[in-house]
């Protein structure tokens, strides 16, 4: 909580970003059988990972911007894996 505090998230968008973390999750497993789902998820949580990195580095988070930065590098990854697989 203190990192998304220090990028100016209010604490009524903590439920909000959860659930879209959820969502990408459940889209990303789902497309395991269903590429089209799986890339679509992929596409979400590569851009929900990209706000994030670009919060922190906005306010100049150096303590943040490292773990949102890998979690973004994993999914653009695996975005670029299942548009290759398709």
């Amino acid at each position: 909580m203190p990192g998304m505090t220090a990028v100016g998230v209010s604490p009524g968008m903590v439920p909000v970003l959860a659930v879209l973390e959820f969502a990408g999750a459940g889209g990303l497993l789902i497309g395991i059988g269903y590429r089209p789902l799986g890339v679509a998820a992929a596409v979400g949580v590569v851009l929900y990972f990209l706000g994030a990195v670009i919060a922190h580095l906005r306010v100049k988070d150096l303590k943040g911007t490292p773990g949102a930065g890998i979690l973004l590098v994993a999914s653009a990854a695996e975005l670029a894996l299942a548009a290759v697989s398709m």
